[in-house]
């Protein structure tokens, strides 16, 4: 639009109207009063003073708190402890429940307004167990007057705050015992979503101290039982990997296994695998592949354990085992009561694990019944473990070449055919063995011993040794056919004789008084006078 200058009489261009701008003003103005709405209520209700973390803190954990310095941190929103400690009595003096060189909170403005923490990260945590048995002083009074910044407050909003993550970086857990404490290095621990009130999906890598080996578990755990933590329910997976079975005295080995768990804390059930690739007894020294598949009931706060069903393998053996691990806080001082069971396993292989030779005396199958009872301790293995059981074995053969052909002489003998000269080889007879055994002390007493064979039974009882290796049989031999019948010039001379003295005819047949006494590599067979 143009309008006529009166001095000049020249067109000008009118003066643009400047437009207002009241509603700009009004949403800035809206926008800045509830910035300083916010911030004045971040600031009426910051969480991230030493008051209030400590009191939450003691409110959570039900411990009295303590820590050396505090700083804010405003971007992003939090605070850094320096050396934090839990203590569950009213004493301040005294080693703590748990300390930690260093907490780390995190949060974001956003997450501040609906009580969500990002991250709260410990560093050197240490937890003492001992220190939680030794409680002894209430703690139900919520005002102390020695409370000030020891955070025992009665009600807090901790239970309504949800920790998107917990992460402990390099930790320890002492359990106490008699000599030694027992150590958990935790290498990384991390919970996630970490509100009382639900399930918490945790994730932990530790060092196992016995057997010492590496522990890997994922799982979940609560809600939180506070008035009974025992009860707290978990379930998960673990996977335990390169564990020293030497630790645990009289048997070696590398041991792996992996399952799954479910239950509470206190009646945990597990399932799952091992893996041995060189398991033997310490005394013997003979390794064998043992792999077994378990079914368990596991208390977490005493370590007594709940053998429901056992399945194991070695070389050609397969076998059951059901019983409990359990007595003494101590591990190395509980007592394992077992009943096995190997209803189809090889007698070799039995040999080979137990007994001091490379190559096992005899070989056939084997099924037996035993129940066992194993104390802990740094005794060697065998003279630790009492056993009673019954047996029996099948096709039994001897590896050794002039027990085998004793065996077959004797057999034929009892049947009333002569024996050729030694450089004749003879048919293998194989016979069968049963009994009742106990072992004590590394010592088997066999209160029946029956050695079968066609035309031959020999009945005995007496003691074998495993620490020194020595035989001590008596009993009867019986046969089928006296022996003078088969033996000629001046041994059947000495034959009738010893009959005469010792046998007792019985039909065609008789009843000779034998022994068997020596070494387990040099043994002796005779007549018992």
């Amino acid at each position: 639009m143009l309008a006529m200058n009166s001095a000049t009489g020249i067109s000008e261009p009118s003066e643009r109207k400047r437009p207002r701008r009241p509603a700009l003003k009004i949403t800035a103005g809206a926008i800045l009063a509830l910035i300083v709405a916010g911030v004045c209520l971040i600031a009426a209700k910051w969480p991230f003073t030493a008051d209030r973390v400590q009191t939450e803190l003691a409110s959570a954990t039900s411990s009295n708190v303590k820590i050396r310095s505090f700083r804010v941190r405003y971007f992003p929103p939090g605070c850094v402890i320096e050396g934090l400690e839990l203590r569950q009595t009213r004493k301040s003096d005294g080693p703590p429940l748990l300390a930690a060189g260093r907490l780390d909170i995190r949060a974001n403005y956003r997450g501040l307004l609906f009580k969500r923490i990002e991250q709260m990260r410990l560093e050197d945590v240490r937890v003492d167990m001992a220190q939680r048995s030794r409680q002894t002083e209430s703690r139900a009074s919520g005002a102390n007057a020695e409370s000030t910044r020891s955070g025992s407050g009665s009600s807090s909003s901790s239970d309504s705050v949800t920790i998107e993550e917990v992460v402990v970086d390099h930790g320890v857990v002492e359990f106490p015992r008699r000599q030694q404490p027992l150590v958990f290095k935790i290498d990384r621990l991390t919970f996630a979503n970490f509100d009382r009130r639900k399930p918490i999906t945790f994730h932990v890598t530790l060092e196992n101290p016995l057997p010492p080996g590496q522990l890997a578990v994922d799982g979940q755990f609560g809600p939180w039982n506070s008035s009974d933590i025992a009860a707290t329910q978990i379930s998960g997976s673990y996977r335990f990997t390169n564990a020293n079975l030497g630790s645990l005295g009289g048997i070696a080995g590398t041991l792996s296994s992996q399952g799954g768990f479910a239950g509470e804390a206190k009646d945990l059930h597990v399932q799952g695998t091992t893996n041995v690739p060189n398991y033997e007894v310490k005394s013997v020294g003979h390794p064998v592949h043992l792999r077994t598949e378990f079914q368990a009931k596991v208390n977490c706060t005493n370590g007594d354990v709940d053998l429901q069903s056992v399945r194991g393998e070695f070389e050609k053996t397969s076998f059951a085992v059901a019983g409990e691990i359990a007595g003494q806080a101590n591990p190395r001082a509980k007592m394992a009561m077992l009943q096995v069971n190997d209803a189809g396993g090889r007698v070799e292989d039995w040999l080979r694990l137990l007994a001091p030779d490379a190559m096992p005396p005899m070989t056939g199958p084997i099924s037996f019944q035993a129940r066992l009872k194993v104390p802990g301790g740094t005794a060697p293995f065998l003279r630790r473990v009492w056993l009673a059981g019954d047996f029996e074995l099948t096709g039994v053969g001897f590896t050794k070449e002039k027990s085998q052909r004793g065996a077959d002489e004797l057999s034929l003998r009892a049947r009333g055919q002569k024996i050729p000269n030694d450089k004749v080889a003879l048919p293998k007879i194989l016979g069968t063995l049963s009994g009742h055994v106990e072992l004590i002390d590394g010592v088997a007493n066999f209160s029946t011993l029956t050695f079968a064979l066609p035309g031959a039974v020999a009945n005995v009882h007496g003691t074998y040794s495993f620490v020194d290796e020595r035989v001590d049989l008596h009993g009867q031999l019986r046969v089928d056919t006296k022996f003078s019948k088969t033996a000629g010039g001046p041994k059947g001379l000495f034959t009738r004789a010893s009959e005469a003295l010792f046998a007792k005819s019985r039909g065609d047949g008789e009843i000779l008084p034998v022994k068997m006494t020596g070494t387990y590599d040099q043994p002796s067979y005779g007549l018992d006078k």
